[in-house]
């Protein structure tokens, strides 16, 4: 009798060991992991459909500070060296520098290439203080300064012809204009008052989009006008402070804005060109932290580190000594889904990205940092 209670005895007590090392096993396993649990969180905000397995990392591929840094169709990126003052390109992987532009009358605040990345205007401070737009015909080495009055360019969709706003120094009314790249055989499009407007060319139509200067106090209106003039219509108003980037296709176009006059945080918004149908992103973004896939349907973006709590958006953001820490995503703008770009473990840099660009292949992104001015890559 006593054997057989020591052997049930001896049974029942294994049973309790196995039973909590299983236990220790799965609570060990289970335990609340400060990193993984902000991954969760930031997915989990991000939408809840992030990859949790990002395959990137943040490189320097050009040791200079740069301007205007744009990729071309033949692999090079196309870029202002402030370092040593002159017009360049390089491989993607920075090699092969080569200088296409030097001795400019002037240092360039802003520069927008043609399609062809042959042509480039550029807005430069002279010695004077004075700022001028100029026009240089990069292949024959050629540059000349425009009419003062003349603002907010951009080009056309083949590069041949460029848009612009003109300031009529006498009565500060503005109007809306084609023209040939120097700014000969103008015609004018639109008028557009006394209030500056941002200007961008429909991809793939012959429109032209123009909407007022993003502020946070001013509702934001976009319209639309042929190359002709004709046809002119509003797309969207409506929120404040918008700025616009159209999809490769120009089928829609992403906008940043607040949901109120004197917003803190800015929202990612995209607007159908069809019928101006406008749907939240769910994003905290600024526009001027994406860019487009050249399917339409992909948005690779930086998604910014908490700006001051009494901060106004986006005037603060552009006006003040503001910087942001960021993240880097992309999205499937018709399913919502959102994918980290970068582990947190290679997210240890300070980096506020502006002039968002992908290489031709599409298998790398390339940002410039606002706060030190170096161009940086991350391969997806």
């Amino acid at each position: 009798m006593a054997k057989n209670i020591f052997y049930w005895s001896l049974g029942l007590f294994i049973l309790a060991l196995i039973f909590l090392g299983a236990y220790n096993f799965a609570f060990k396993n289970n335990v609340n992991d400060p990193v993984a649990d902000k991954e969760k969180k930031i997915a989990f905000e991000q939408n809840g459909s992030a990859a949790l397995f990002p395959q990137g990392k943040v490189e320097s591929p050009i040791n200079e500070n740069v301007l205007g840094a744009v990729s071309g169709a033949d692999g090079n990126i196309y870029y202002y060296s402030q370092d040593d003052r002159s017009v360049k390109k390089a491989t993607l992987d920075g090699k092969n520098k080569t200088v296409l532009l030097s001795n400019l009358p002037g240092t360039p605040i802003r520069i927008i290439w043609s399609a062809k990345r042959d042509l480039a205007l550029l807005y430069l401070r002279q010695m004077s203080g004075g700022t001028v737009w100029y026009f240089s015909d990069i292949a024959k080495k050629t540059i000349a300064p425009l009419k003062p009055e003349i603002s907010r360019l951009s080009w056309d969709n083949l590069g041949e012809k460029i848009y612009y706003q003109y300031t009529d120094p006498a009565t500060g009314m503005r109007t809306l204009n084609i023209s040939n790249p120097d700014g000969s055989d103008w015609k004018k499009l639109a008028d557009l008052g006394n209030k500056e407007v941002f200007i961008a060319s429909v991809p793939e139509s012959s429109m032209i989009s123009f909407w007022n200067k993003p502020l946070a106090a001013d509702a934001s209106l976009i319209e639309m006008v042929s190359s002709t003039g004709e046809f002119r219509k509003t797309l969207f108003s409506g929120k404040f402070g918008a700025d616009f980037l159209w999809s490769p296709n120009g089928e829609a176009a992403l906008f940043s804005a607040g949901d109120e006059k004197n917003s803190h945080s800015p929202l990612l918004y995209e607007v159908q060109a069809k019928d101006g149908q406008v749907k939240s992103l769910g994003v905290p973004t600024f526009v001027s932290k994406t860019v487009w896939s050249k399917d339409g349907k992909t948005v690779y973006y930086a998604l910014p580190g908490a700006l001051p709590e009494n901060a106004i958006v986006p005037d603060d953001y552009f006006s003040k000594p503001l910087y942001t820490k960021d993240t880097f995503w992309k999205m499937d703008t018709e399913t919502g889904k959102k994918t980290r770009l970068i582990d947190l473990a290679e997210s240890s840099q300070n980096l506020d990205s502006t002039s968002l660009f992908l290489s031709p292949n599409e298998d790398a992104l390339f940002f410039t940092d606002r706060q030190t001015q170096k161009l940086h890559r991350i391969d997806l």
